[in-house]
């Protein structure tokens, strides 16, 4: 099953995100296998400048919501208190125009 996970950051926490973004990408490079989810995409959410990060977007294979639930609440950003709001979703993919799927 796919879910779609946009993590936005609260306004004034773009120096944390900077401060904990290396334990942040260590953490998704071991942990969803432990959870049993498949990271299909992800990268930072931006402000229109495409630089200023401003949260995170995931695009996931996983069995169940428990299942990404568990693991971003081991995220180290989470862990920082860098997301305002957490938002996820079932996603249905019905067009998949991406290069390498």
């Amino acid at each position: 099953m796919h879910f779609v996970v946009f993590a936005k950051d609260r306004p004034d926490a773009l120096r944390q995100h900077l401060q904990v973004i290396d334990l942040h990408r260590a953490y998704l490079g071991e942990a969803p296998a432990r959870h049993g989810v498949r990271v299909l995409l992800s990268g930072p959410l931006t402000k229109d400048d495409g630089e200023t990060m401003r949260g995170s977007f995931f695009l996931l294979d996983a069995p169940d919501r428990a299942s990404i639930e568990g693991l971003f609440a081991g995220d180290p950003l989470r862990a920082a208190d860098v997301w305002e709001t957490v938002e996820i979703s079932a996603v249905h993919v019905r067009q998949n125009n991406m290069t390498g799927s």
